[in-house]
């Protein structure tokens, strides 16, 4: 089975000129997570009014205006996603220390606040538990109560639909569906709500592109990929980063489109999906 897949370096927050509406059947993503110390320049260079109140030490202002931003990404997914398909996102909440005040910024509950308002129909989330074994793990005064916090072990894949239920009406399309059946197994193990994997280890040499790259393991994206579309779909990651979603796309019989803001990436997403296909041809 022969699929296509292709690398947009441009902004995921305007794709009218890449991509058609209703033209995609699935999106899975990562996006920059608000609030994490790493993704501050990424923000800023969206717009002064972030770098203002992060300078400013105004965290519930620079909290709202990254997602704001955000908002204009999910407003394309909504736009270029047809019906009955999926809108699948890993996302974790930020705890952060501001103006000597430790607060949690609810990433995720801010993302199905934006989705709810676009017409998402909101499905059953999954919670991603990350495991860890670091000794410095713990928050706060550690064993003296009452200045301890709870450690984020977890994130969050958030599950939205578009529409009403997909059909499949035509032979072409049931003997899809058919063929793209999941092992009995894995229907049980994929379909909890509670995934417990560790998380991938970064690969890229260069440290500056180290530094702006968060990429989820492949089993997350691989597993997303094969619950919520058929073979021969269309996939979309318009935070593609690293290229995680294509390789699941490529391993499963699916077609791919990545969006990605920095050219930077280019050498290495491009490294990986070529030395990931013979393996997946095997």
């Amino acid at each position: 089975m022969i699929s296509t897949h292709s690398i947009l370096f441009t902004d995921s927050r305007n794709l009218s000129s890449s991509l058609k509406n209703d033209s995609i059947d699935l999106v899975v993503t990562s996006p920059p997570y608000p609030m994490i110390l790493m993704w501050d320049a990424l923000f800023s260079s969206f717009s002064d009014s972030i770098k203002t109140a992060i300078e400013s030490q105004k965290g519930p202002e620079a909290f709202e205006l990254m997602h704001l931003e955000l908002d204009k990404v999910w407003a394309e997914m909504y736009r270029v996603l047809k019906n009955g398909s999926f809108l699948c996102i890993n996302i974790g909440d930020a705890v952060r220390t501001i103006s000597g005040r430790f607060s949690l910024y609810s990433n995720h509950s801010r993302i199905i606040t934006s989705c709810l308002k676009l017409g998402f129909d909101p499905l059953p989330l999954l919670l991603w538990r990350k495991q860890t074994n670091a000794p410095n793990k713990f928050m706060g005064s550690g064993m003296l109560p009452a200045g301890a916090y709870v450690t984020l072990e977890h994130e969050y894949i958030l599950i939205f639909r578009k529409g009403t239920k997909r059909e499949f009406k035509s032979v072409e399309e049931k003997l899809a569906r058919m063929r793209s059946a999941l092992f009995w197994e894995e229907r049980n193990s994929w379909f909890s709500d509670l995934w417990d994997f560790k998380g991938t280890r970064q690969t890229i040499q260069r440290s500056d592109l180290r530094e702006r790259s968060a990429a989820y393991p492949f089993e997350l994206a691989h597993r997303l990929v094969n619950m919520y579309s058929l073979y021969n779909d269309t996939i979309l990651d318009p935070f593609v980063g690293t290229g995680t979603t294509t390789l699941a796309a490529i391993t499963s019989g699916r077609n791919s489109i990545g969006v990605e803001i920095d050219p930077a990436f280019r050498e290495h997403i491009g490294m990986r999906i070529q030395s990931f296909i013979p393996h997946a041809t095997e």
